[in-house]
């Protein structure tokens, strides 16, 4: 089960790059992305890591936590930088 469960948070995890990409290629500051989701699914990630890694301390587990983590931040930081610079500072 344990490896049935790291193949397919492989999948998930890889399932992030096309929203990355969606983000990145946006033009309009990727405005249609939430970002207090986003910033909940990264909490949510990051907690269900230091689960895996401190509590269940099941290595596969883990792994996935690491990639959904990235996943999720890496979603959130080009929406970030993308809002950034569709929308420049008015001063």
């Amino acid at each position: 089960m344990s490896a049935l469960y790291a193949l397919f948070g492989v999948v998930f995890v890889i399932g992030y790059v096309p929203q990355v990409r969606a983000v990145w290629k946006s033009r309009n500051g990727a405005a249609d992305v939430s970002l207090p989701t986003w910033g909940l699914w990264c909490a949510s990630s990051t907690v269900s890591l230091l689960y895996a890694h401190f509590v269940s301390e099941d290595p596969n587990y883990t792994w996935v936590c690491i990639g959904n983590v990235a996943g999720c931040y890496a979603v959130t930081f080009v929406t970030v930088l993308r809002r950034w610079s569709h929308f420049p500072d008015p001063a």
